[in-house]
């Protein structure tokens, strides 16, 4: 903005050299007349012609109302024109409200804004007038025909005749001070626009945006540098219109967040109800300057009164012990004090006239805003660096927290690796161990299966075993009573023919049994072996059926040694039984014979009965130790199937833990990416602010 600055006014047409003649204040000879004239022929007014009347003019203070206003709305002004040896002569008028023509020699000079006899005028410039005068027109009259619906009318702030380009490099200098005050107002107003922009909760900021704007185009719209660098004395009015307008409405805005803390709920919708009119004010300046002017009158004292409400309020604040309100409250009394001084002098209150200084007092008053801010500021940084600190803070417990989740990950993916080996040999093992154990229970079922078999066997063997002793008793019943009755034997030897020969038959069965006994022992013998193999190979768990084997085949081998004593006895019994059968034969002188041989016969039944008891005792030793195998090879394979089960639950269970394993395992490297890579971005962050 600086440079723009300095370009601007480089390029401006005041850079030339200063001409001989100094300007020449206009105090003395000025009249007035009030209303209007009435038109010329031409066009031109006929009071314009006829200025030297003195008859209808009145003498009046320069630089004053003249009194006598009434409901005129048009004013004429003579100021007499001296002689001087100036090239370009020309009038500098400061301040004429509110549209005015310059007439010389009975023409029109200069026309500022628009005259209406038949409403109300437009002003297109609130700054200096620069009148070009005719050289012939020195040592004559210029005269003024101003129009205002305003309180004032005239020239308010002096008038001067002199070169042309020495008044303007004079109102250059003049407006210098407020031109780069209001460009400085108005780069706040950008800054503090990009700062609401950014945080737009901060109504604070936009307050500041608005009055900084307001207060810069009211500032370079009366600095009359529009006029002397871009000859655009219509748009500085504009802006100076709109600035009036809106100058209050952001203050209003500012107090009501940055001072009140919008805690006044009244004062914001205050606030809120005058910006909109504000705005809607604002509004007609782009749509009709003179409709702006017109509102504008009744608005200045309606803003003077939101003003003082400010004040007032502002005031309250800082009795309180507000800091901003009382930062508030300097500038806003520089602002006064300064708009006293500008004021004073032309009312005459003040006999020092001090120019036009009211800048200085928007420079205070946006300065004690900017320092509200600024204070604010301080207070968001310093708690920003608390903020920051206590960040610092937590990313170094974050630090190490990352770095000892680093370590622990690496620790834990080491201890994983080897849970993991571990689990793998436990699996091929216990995988080992099942199958072994599927095999084993495959051989206690063929086991059993045998053994069942066996045991029928052996309950068939212990039938017949019972009935072959039967046998022998009743055999033993008959010999008693052929020994009781020999009579009777002569009548029944052939009775006892036939039954030796039956009794023969049974001895051949028995001889049959004892043979399948034989075999049965034999096979149990055998699977006595492979059982003892069997539970050798199962080890310790394996010992208990190892001693029932033992047994098993003890009992075999008693078996065996039985069936050879029973057979040997059933063969003597057959060959007694033949030899009977042939001396019964004999007849009855054989009978005595025949008893001996029955005596005989008896004594060898007896035996053979005995031996049979034996033989039943020893095959129901067998059943019972068939049936005691087959219950003890029944348990064994429900020990091996619940074993089984267990393992087969065990290879689960070691499945399981392989999976969590893996899991715990990806979760390690998982947690040390994550650590390594919070230490990078950490280390990147430490190492920006030395880049």
């Amino acid at each position: 903005m600086g440079c723009a600055l300095l370009v601007a006014l480089l390029h401006s047409p005041t850079a030339k050299a200063a001409e001989a003649g100094a300007p020449v204040q206009l105090k003395e000879g000025w009249r007035y007349r009030w209303g209007d004239s009435p038109p010329g022929t031409d066009g031109i007014p006929l009071w314009a012609q006829t200025a030297n009347v003195a008859d209808d003019w009145r003498t009046m203070e320069a630089n004053k109302p003249p009194p006598g206003r009434g409901t005129n709305t048009f004013l004429w002004l003579s100021i007499p024109l001296p002689e001087g040896p100036w090239a370009e002569p020309a009038v500098m008028l400061g301040e004429v409200t509110n549209a005015v023509e310059a007439y010389a020699n009975g023409q029109r000079i200069y026309v500022s804004g628009k005259l209406n006899t038949s409403g109300a005028e437009l002003s297109d410039n609130m700054a200096w007038h620069l009148v070009p005068v005719p050289r012939s027109a020195l040592g004559g009259h210029l005269l003024l025909r101003v129009q205002s619906s305003n309180p004032n009318i005239g020239v308010a702030q002096g008038a001067q005749v002199g070169s042309r380009h020495q008044l303007l490099a004079l109102v250059t200098r003049d407006g210098q001070a407020p031109f780069v005050m209001g460009m400085l107002l108005l780069s706040v107003a950008l800054g503090s626009g990009g700062a609401f922009l950014m945080h737009w909760r901060r109504r604070m900021l936009a307050g500041l945006a608005v009055f900084s704007a307001s207060g810069g185009f009211v500032l370079l719209g009366l600095s009359g540098m529009p006029n002397a660098l871009w000859d655009a004395p219509i748009t500085a009015t504009r802006f100076t219109v709109l600035g009036i307008f809106l100058l209050v409405s952001g203050l209003i805005e500012f107090v009501s967040d940055a001072i009140l803390d919008n805690q006044r709920r009244w004062f914001r919708l205050g606030a809120m109800g005058y910006t909109a009119l504000c705005v809607v004010a604002a509004l007609t300046v782009f749509i009709d300057l003179g409709t702006a002017q017109r509102i504008l009158v009744p608005f200045l004292p309606f803003s003077f009164t939101i003003l003082l409400v400010c004040f007032l309020v502002a005031a309250m604040e800082a009795w309180r012990g507000n800091p901003d309100a009382r930062i508030f409250m300097g500038g806003l009394a520089g602002l006064v004090l300064f708009l006293a001084l500008t004021v004073l002098p032309v009312i005459g209150v003040l006999s020092v006239s001090f120019g036009n200084v009211s800048h200085w007092g928007y420079l205070a008053l946006t300065l004690s805003l900017l320092g509200i801010v600024a204070r604010r500021s301080i207070e968001v940084v310093r708690s920003l660096e608390a903020h920051t600190r206590q960040l610092e803070e937590r990313q170094a417990e974050v630090r190490n927290l990352a770095e000892r989740m680093g370590t622990g990950a690496g620790e834990l993916a080491t201890v994983v690796q080897q849970l993991r080996s571990t689990s793998d040999q436990q699996t091929e093992g216990v995988s080992r161990q099942a199958a072994a154990l599927q095999e084993a229970e495959q051989t206690v079922k063929e086991i059993r299966r045998s053994s069942q078999m066996t045991a029928e066997k052996a309950s068939s063997l212990a039938a017949s075993a019972e009935g072959a002793e039967q046998v022998g008793r009743e055999g033993s019943a008959a010999l008693e009573r052929t020994l009781g009755d020999l009579a009777a034997i002569r009548n029944e030897v052939s009775e006892m023919a036939r039954r030796i020969l039956a009794l023969d038959e049974r001895t051949r069965e028995v001889s049959g049994i004892v043979d399948s006994v034989k075999d049965l022992a034999d096979q149990s013998n055998m699977l006595a072996i492979n059982a003892a193999i069997e539970a050798a190979r199962s080890g310790e768990s394996g010992r208990g059926f190892g001693v029932v084997a033992r047994e098993m085949r003890g009992l075999a081998d008693q078996s065996i040694r039985a069936t050879h004593r029973i057979r040997e006895v059933l063969n003597g019994v057959s060959a007694s039984m033949r030899e009977a059968a042939q001396f019964s034969e004999k007849g009855d002188e054989r009978v005595r014979q025949s008893l001996d041989a029955v005596r005989t016969s008896s004594a060898q039944f007896q035996e053979l009965a005995v031996l049979i008891g034996d033989s039943s005792a020893s095959m129901r030793q067998i059943t019972a130790a068939v049936s005691a195998q087959d219950a003890g090879t029944q348990q064994m394979a429900l020990a091996i199937q619940e074993l089984s089960g267990q393992m087969q639950r065990t290879l689960k269970t070691v499945q399981e833990t392989q999976e969590a394993t893996r899991s715990v395992q990806s979760l390690a490297e998982s947690m040390s990416g994550l650590a390594t890579q919070s230490l990078r971005t950490e280390s990147g962050t430490h190492a920006a602010p030395h880049r």
